[in-house]
């Protein structure tokens, strides 16, 4: 776990959705030249095919109201987001680029369980760098820990209820935590404990003391971190 502490984790790479587009492998490049590590999401293609995207469909980046898992590879490949020449790659194309340089944070999108798990880990099971996985979605990290266990894993979550015995239930390395709830009881008895917790989504300074005091590191974007 001790790799994805060094360094803040740029959300979606670092991106400012203008020309360079979040979770493209631009994004990631620019990560890579400022030494931040990488979180990304991923979502499943109508082949089958485990692509690199945060949305269910193309609204947002693409003005489209196509949903993903009605779209192949291909035809995400092909599409230009936001007036950009980024498009949509797959976490092959992504792996392949990063090769090892930066820890990766994979994040899991819900709706897709058990397809999805299956065939990342028959794509990262090669991979020699440093990756860690985390969802929402508590059946995806069950899979990974009853399949792959010897991957960090961790919960995402905004419930400000959440309990100790949920998290020992799941046996994660870490919590990946809503900066806006950040002061919640779970992440005081957590922190007592010395269990490892991240923090999301970090855009303005004043998150990011937050962040530094209640977490152990941040996913950003919006700001100048040095």
């Amino acid at each position: 776990m001790e790799a994805f502490l060094k360094r803040p984790i740029a959300h979606r790479g670092l991106h400012n959705n203008k020309d360079v587009i979040e979770n493209t492998i631009e994004s990631f490049e620019l990560a890579i030249k400022n030494n931040f590590l990488i979180e990304l999401d991923i979502v499943l293609s109508k082949d089958g095919e485990v692509m690199v995207f945060h949305d269910y469909d193309l609204n947002r980046l693409a003005g489209s109201n196509k949903l993903i898992n009605n779209c192949s590879a291909n035809e995400l490949r092909n599409i230009k987001l936001l007036g950009t020449n980024s498009v949509i790659s797959s976490i092959d194309e992504v792996l392949h680029r990063v090769n090892g340089k930066i820890p990766i944070l994979i994040e899991i999108k819900e709706s897709f369980y058990p397809n999805i798990e299956e065939r990342l880990f028959e794509i990262i099971r090669s991979y020699e760098g440093e990756i860690a996985i985390q969802s929402f979605n508590k059946k995806s990290i069950i899979w990974f820990k009853n399949n792959a266990p010897f991957y960090k894993l961790g919960l995402v979550s905004n419930d400000p209820d959440l309990t100790i015995e949920e998290i020992d239930i799941l046996g994660i390395d870490f919590l990946a935590f809503d900066i806006n709830i950040l002061d919640s009881d779970i992440v005081k008895k957590l922190k007592k404990l010395k269990f490892h917790i991240l923090t999301w989504t970090v855009d303005t300074p004043e998150k990011y003391k937050k962040s530094q005091k209640l977490a152990d590191n941040c996913i950003f974007e919006k700001i100048k971190i040095c």
